[in-house]
């Protein structure tokens, strides 16, 4: 996805760094509990997945992206403190529903599908643009003045 670097940094913050640190409490806290581990299944192991990475190489990635990861990992906190307050509600069950939703929605929607695909010249700021809207190349033309590329399908 062509970005600049800032793009990049927070985008990575949001989809890796920020997963590796959630992943990484969540297995924490089932590791004194025998029960939990025991009872632990699909949603237990695909949410702890990269929890077993090595801690250099996670500590080396989010560390060094810091200001970014630190930025999406409070928006995390903010949204999980939302989920807490719901929770405190005299119907938890009719609070979660909204605050559940669009996470819901946006992992129904992954991944992307491609849209038609279109040239595109090799140009900085169409190339960030693909890359903003999460477009992606698929080819580049021998003279290397074009790329293909395609952008997500619009639903």
């Amino acid at each position: 996805m062509p970005s600049t670097a800032a793009e990049h940094d927070r985008a990575v913050a949001a989809v890796s760094h920020v997963p590796h640190l959630l992943a990484s409490a969540l297995a924490g806290h089932a590791a004194n509990d025998p029960l939990a581990l025991t009872l632990g299944a699909g949603s237990f192991r695909d949410g702890t997945r990269v929890a077993a990475s090595r801690p250099a190489l996670t500590a080396a990635m989010c560390g060094g992206n810091a200001t970014a990861t630190k930025t999406a990992l409070d928006a995390m906190i903010a949204d999980l403190q939302a989920a807490s307050a719901a929770l405190d509600g005299t119907d938890p069950i009719a609070a979660l529903e909204p605050w559940l939703t669009p996470g819901a929605e946006a992992r129904l929607a992954w991944p992307p599908t491609a849209g038609e695909p279109q040239r595109l010249p090799v140009d900085a700021k169409a190339l960030r643009d693909l890359g903003r809207a999460g477009g992606w190349i698929t080819a580049v033309a021998e003279d290397h003045r074009s790329v293909t590329a395609v952008f997500p399908h619009s639903t």
